[in-house]
This record gives C-alpha cells, structure tokens and sequence, in this order.
C-alpha cells in the first residue's frame, strides 16, 4: 500500500509537471514546444506497453520436426521477430506524428487534407502492420495466423490508440482545455468508481463483469461516471479563473454542460479500457503486465483507462 502511494503521488507530480508545461510555455511562431512533454508521456506509453504486451502474450515456437506435436504451436503467443515488428513501430508511430505536425507548420501546409502528420501516421502503421503479417510467408517456421493475429492487436492496442493522445495534444483549438480534462477524468472516474463500490458494493453486490474483473461493481461504474461529472466541472471551474486556459465555445450550451457531455462517454470508455485490459491479462495468465510501477504493475496497468479515454476526448472535442 505504501509503495501505491508513493507511485500514485509521483504519477500525480508527472501529470502536473506537464500541464504546466503545455500551458505556461508559449507557442512561438506555430510551434507548440509546451506540448513534446505530453507527446513523450504518449510515446512512452506506446513502447513500454508494446514491450509489455508482447513479453505477457510469450515468444510463440513450434515443435521440432518428427515432435508428437507434429509441427503445431506448442508455447507462447507471439514470434520473436513478429515483437520486433511490432516495439519497432510503437517507437515510430508519435514521432512520425510530430515530425509531420512539425514539418507542416515550418512550410505553411497546415490546410492538406488530413495533414501531413496524418499521412505520415498511416504510412508507418501501414508499414508495420504489413511488415508483421509479411512474416507469416518469410517465417513461417515461427509465425503464423495466430501469432500475427496477435501482432496486429499489439499495433493496434499500443500504437494505434497510444497516437490518439498527441493527436488531442495538437489540436489547433482547445488542445489544452481538451489535454486538461483527459488527465482530470481519468483519476477521477477510478477514484469515484473505488470510492462508491467500496462504500456500497456489499449492499448493491451486482457484478459489473463477473468473469473477466470480479471486484468491479455494478455501482462501482456508476461512482466512476460521478467522478468524471466531478472533473468535467473542476476542469470548467479552472477555464473560467484559470488566465493560461481559454475554452473556446461559441454554441448554445453553457461550457460546463458541454464539459460534463463530454465526460460521460469519456467515462465510459475509461471503464471500458480497464476492464479490456483485465480480460488480456486473464488470457495471458498474468496479474500484472509489468513492474516497472511499484504497486500499480506495468504501464498498461496504469494507463489502459487513458488509452481509451482519449478517443472520446478527440471525437467530442473536433465536433464542437
């Protein structure tokens, strides 16, 4: 308990570190320096989760010919190379990103359709994933269907959504405002969700999903929705008296409504992602996809709710 604590504080001492760091340091001629710090916290995200994944999923082989086993898997989930492919990639995705957003504002391209930076994303993804899938014809002695299927799911899971963060993080509108609820929701809807299923789990007991995270409650999940209702209006609190954040809105709606729109689905995918990565830790046969948290495990462990919190944040924040 103690070391979750101090990891929970350090985590904490991270996050503000970089707020601060996107809010406080200037964009100086289009080049918004502040956000590299939460761009870094993304691509650390990404590798370290490959890495992570893969070691949980076990390096895939078969049996030696003339074997009982006739040739067939007999261990593990993924081929060494394949892991290769895919840590590779997850380290290539956030800076090809960045290097587009990048290149794009140096020559004024910044109204392509989809953006350079978006271009240079797919390409590398594209890249890897072939790449990986390639290795089923030129080794096929190690991969197959199923060690690329989960190849795939790596790329995805790790690359593909980890690249969602930096795309909030270089919004051209509200970025901060959009940064700032991602990392308040987040806690608060785990925060809320502990809070309310430890008070009252034993008198509502209903499983939220029995099989695949037993101690999750039913009202546990509705703790967790309070809880980003909570930092929906403490993030709205701090754009109206906060002269660094400015939530820019011109529709109908009073800002703190939108806010609170904005932090139910948030909340739901937060809960969503940690319940997905209970389900891939139980196939794995793992407790934890890491250590390299003291009392929290891996980073995936850490950051699964993020993961897909931020695709909600991304969505809602290009609608309004």
């Amino acid at each position: 308990m103690k070391k979750r604590f101090i990891t929970g504080v350090c985590y904490v001492i991270v996050i503000a570190g970089l707020l601060a760091m996107k809010l406080l340091i200037p964009v100086q001629d289009g080049m918004d320096y502040g956000a590299i710090g939460v761009d870094l916290l993304f691509w650390a995200i990404s590798v370290i989760g490959a890495y992570e994944f893969t070691r949980a999923l076990g390096e895939h082989k078969r049996a030696s010919e003339g074997e009982p086993t006739g040739g067939a898997a007999i261990t593990g989930g993924i081929s060494k190379a394949q892991r290769i492919v895919v840590i590779v990639t997850c380290a290539l995705l956030i800076p090809a990103f960045v290097i587009g957003k990048m290149v794009a504002i140096k020559i004024g391209k910044t109204d392509l359709p989809g953006g350079i930076a978006l271009v240079l994303l797919l390409a590398v993804g594209s890249l890897g994933a072939m790449t990986a899938a390639a290795l089923t014809v030129f080794d096929h002695e190690r991969s197959d269907l199923k060690s690329t299927a989960y190849a795939e799911l790596c790329i995805l899971y790790c690359g593909a959504l980890a690249c969602v963060g930096p795309n909030i993080n270089h919004l051209m509108e509200n970025s901060e405002v959009a940064i700032l609820l991602l990392f308040m929701i987040v806690p608060f809807v785990d925060v809320g969700a502990f809070l309310l299923g430890k008070l009252f789990g034993k008198l509502l007991p209903l499983k939220l999903a029995p099989y695949t995270s037993p101690n999750k409650t039913v009202i546990g999940a509705v703790g967790g929705f309070l809880g980003g209702i909570l930092a929906a209006v403490i993030t709205w609190l701090i754009c109206e008296y906060a002269p660094c954040v400015d939530f820019v809105y011109d529709g109908s709606l009073p800002k703190v409504v939108v806010l609170i729109l904005i932090a139910l689905p948030t909340g739901l995918l937060a809960q969503m992602g940690d319940l997905l990565e209970s389900a891939i830790k139980r196939g794995c046969g793992v407790k934890d996809m890491g250590n390299i948290l003291p009392g929290h495990g891996g980073v995936l462990d850490r950051f699964d709710s993020m993961l897909f919190a931020t695709v909600s944040i991304v969505v809602c924040f290009m609608l309004i």
